[in-house]
């Protein structure tokens, strides 16, 4: 579902962005729609991204590259138990690229954002230690060393002494009275999901949205291991939806999962809005004008996704051993990402048979630069994950036309458009036969990259983000009429 974006525009408590006033009172402005920063926050800077933090960027630096005012990017504030502006150093942490004119926050300096410091205390007197670390790297400007230390413990000092006047008896500040601007809307990360803070996903927080990629914490938890954040994001899921919070799915099979669930669970399903998953590496490619095929001396066969169970390396390491011990040469199976969780199988795997790092290779996390060389040379691909909400390393094969073969996890056929052969993520044998046919069988390898050309085109990420923000405004509006 999807709906046009009405041109508006809202006043917000930032006084450093310009933005429209309200022309006439009468006129109904949308309120404010904000996507969530909290996930990307954590990531570290200059880290390579994949899956959900991938995502998650793009909207990111979608909204920050929006001029449209009525858009803003926020993180929650847990000893506020709200969203907020990013603050100029955390705008710089997770922009990608130029953030817009429109959107840029400058740094007031430190005697402005100290002043701006001791504001937010009186207004919220009872934070926590988090929200005083954070004030602290406002008037410090992200920057840590014995300035900022010392300003941690003056903004500490401050709220300890607005705490004991009210403890005393004293009536809080009349700043703390004061209305702020608050978002209309919050697009929120997946961290939220699966944070200690419920008050994120209360109702306290204001109006919620959710991008659901994938149902995978509650359907198949055992291919996650057992965290208390995972182990929560099943209630957490359903409580969002109780509170009439729209999903944001990129394949329909997720969107149909998500609404099987609610209704298993007693729940009414939520409205879903489908967009359509950005080629966001393609379109880095683009701009580098590196998307043409690139011939290398040796084949190697591609697999793009974080090592961990679900993901089912395993069994690309049974197939490739197989074809040792009956001497077939299969190409160099490279594995594109870092290693994750719960791969003791594969790491005895690969002790007891230590002769397939001849074949096999682990690159560990790759930059974009290395993983677009990768998918410009490979022969072809694999993608044989137990379940997926979407498979991006089977869809970026297609934006660079790379034949892949993939299990048949629903979202992976939908990615991959139904156009590429899938097998059971089970089925040892089945991969096997189908892999040395893509290795051995030119003409069908060059069929299905035919078909690739003539069916499959990369998706903008302007296209995503239109249907994204088209589905938010749509969502407001639905609220306004209920």
């Amino acid at each position: 579902m999807t709906a046009e974006c009405p041109d508006a525009s809202v006043a917000t408590e930032d006084g450093e962005a310009e933005r429209p006033a309200r022309p006439d009172p009468s006129v109904l402005v949308p309120s404010l729609l904000a996507i969530d920063a909290t996930g990307l926050m954590f990531w570290p800077p200059g880290k390579g991204l994949a899956g959900i933090p991938r995502v998650e960027s793009f909207l990111i630096n979608a909204a920050l590259d929006d001029p449209d005012p009525g858009v803003e990017v926020v993180a929650f504030r847990p000893g506020q138990g709200r969203f907020r502006p990013l603050a100029p150093f955390e705008q710089d942490h997770v922009a990608a690229g130029e953030i817009s004119s429109h959107r840029r926050k400058r740094w007031p300096g430190k005697r402005t954002a100290l002043a701006q410091a001791f504001e937010a205390v009186r207004r919220h007197p009872w934070g926590k230690r988090e929200a005083d670390r954070h004030l602290a790297k406002t008037v410090t400007n992200g920057r840590k060393g014995i300035v900022y230390q010392a300003t941690g413990l003056l903004i500490r000092i401050c709220r300890l002494y607005q705490q004991a006047r009210i403890w005393m008896g004293a009536r809080p500040d009349a700043a703390s009275q004061t209305a702020e601007a608050e978002p209309g809307l919050v697009l929120i990360s997946h961290h939220i999901l699966t944070q200690e803070d419920r008050s994120a996903v209360s109702g306290a927080a204001g109006r919620l949205a959710f991008l659901c990629h994938d149902l995978i914490p509650t359907l198949r938890p055992e291919l996650l291991g057992a965290s208390v954040g995972e182990r929560r994001f099943g209630s957490y899921l359903e409580q969002l939806v109780r509170l009439g919070a729209p999903a944001f799915c990129a394949s329909d099979a997720v969107g149909v999962t998500l609404t099987d669930h609610m209704r298993k669970a007693g729940i009414a399903a939520p409205v879903v809005y489908r967009f359509p998953m950005p080629s966001i590496l393609h379109e880095t490619a683009s701009r580098m004008g590196a998307t043409s095929r690139i011939e290398t001396g040796e084949p190697f066969v591609i697999y793009c996704s974080t090592i961990e169970v679900r993901k089912n390396h395993i069994l690309l390491a049974r197939i490739w051993q197989q074809a040792l011990e009956e001497g077939v040469k299969l190409p160099r199976l490279v594995c594109a990402g870092r290693w994750g969780w719960m791969i003791e199988p594969l790491r005895a795997f690969l002790k007891a048979h230590p002769e397939l790092l001849q074949s096999i290779t682990f690159t560990g996390l790759v930059s974009d630069e290395q993983l677009i060389q990768y998918y410009r040379s490979a022969t072809f691909g694999v993608f044989p994950s137990h379940i997926e909400g979407w498979g991006y390393g089977a869809s970026e094969c297609l934006d660079f036309g790379v034949p892949v073969i993939v299990s048949t996890a629903p979202s992976l056929i939908e990615a991959t458009g139904g156009l590429m052969p899938a097998i059971d993520s089970e089925d040892v044998q089945g991969w096997y036969a189908a892999t040395r046919r893509m290795a051995e069988d030119h003409a069908w390898r060059s069929s299905l990259a035919e078909r690739i050309a003539k069916q499959h085109r990369p998706t903008p990420a302007s296209a995503s983000w239109a249907a994204i923000k088209a589905g938010l405004h749509a969502s407001v509006s639905r609220a306004s009429n209920a």
